[in-house]
């Protein structure tokens, strides 16, 4: 009697041989999409918040130049928004009853004689904010904001030499007093502008005046051209003081600079 074998079906997996048979689990649906949309959708706040922040100092200067009330609605519309989004993001009940709020303001502002009065306020608390941001670190037993993004886009796990501690705390004064500066004269040309200038505003005459779109071009425009300014030159006296950099170019260096700011900047100290 002839010994039989059984014929394979041409479609029956074959384990190979001296391997044990595996069976290949199929992906989990679930568990196959990836997390990054969600990652995704989580930058859009920040994303949406930076392209309105880009904007609104352009369209508040060509407002003011122009004295277009329809661009001034737009202005306040955008300030609004770079205040409210990260907000309502964050998932507040507080944010969605104060957004009618908000959006009724606009709209009463868009109206009324001292609509100009709400973008007088960006380019005096903003860099008001961050000089104290970066001064409050120089107080004795901080460590100067500038020594933080050394030390973790430079040093990380290793000390800096006395050289590199002593720029670094003499570049966090004088950004210190740089942004302080520009706060002051922000404030200073919002109150002698004219003709709805604080001063104005209040019904008090000054003395001096100096025309609205004169404030609106430093404060929307030139002072922020000062900083730009400025950190490019840093970063060139820094490339010259210091060669051993890490940094590939200036675009690499801004790259490090942004994936770290969250976090120094909001531990406060």
């Amino acid at each position: 009697m002839s010994r039989q074998y059984a014929r394979p079906h041409p479609y029956e997996h074959q384990a190979p041989p001296d391997m044990p048979f595996q069976r290949q689990s199929k992906p989990d649906a679930v568990g196959a999409q990836p997390a990054r949309p969600q990652a995704a959708w989580r930058l859009v706040p920040t994303v949406l918040t930076s392209t309105l922040a880009l904007a609104y100092p352009v369209t508040t200067h060509i407002a003011i130049a122009r004295r277009s009330p329809t661009l001034t609605l737009i202005a306040i519309v955008l300030l609004s928004a770079i205040v409210m989004i990260p907000w309502l993001a964050s998932g507040r009940l507080l944010s969605w009853v104060l957004l009618p709020l908000v959006a009724a303001g606009c709209w009463l502002l868009s109206d009324a004689r001292l609509a100009l009065l709400p973008l007088y306020v960006p380019p005096i608390v903003i860099p008001a904010a961050m000089a104290w941001l970066f001064g409050q670190t120089l107080i004795a037993g901080r460590t100067p904001l500038i020594e933080q993004f050394v030390r973790a886009m430079e040093f990380p796990g290793r000390e800096p030499n006395a050289d590199v501690l002593g720029y670094a705390r003499q570049l966090t004064s004088v950004w210190t007093a740089l942004l302080f500066s520009l706060a002051l004269i922000n404030l200073l040309l919002a109150a002698f502008a004219e003709p709805q200038g604080l001063l104005l505003s209040c019904g008090i005459v000054p003395l001096v005046t100096v025309p609205q779109e004169a404030w609106s071009l430093f404060a929307n425009v030139i002072a922020y051209l000062i900083i730009a300014v400025f950190f490019v030159i840093e970063y060139a006296i820094r490339r010259r003081r210091f060669p051993q950099q890490p940094y590939r170019n200036f675009v690499d260096f801004i790259r490090r600079t942004i994936a770290v700011s969250p976090r120094l900047l909001g531990r406060g100290r």
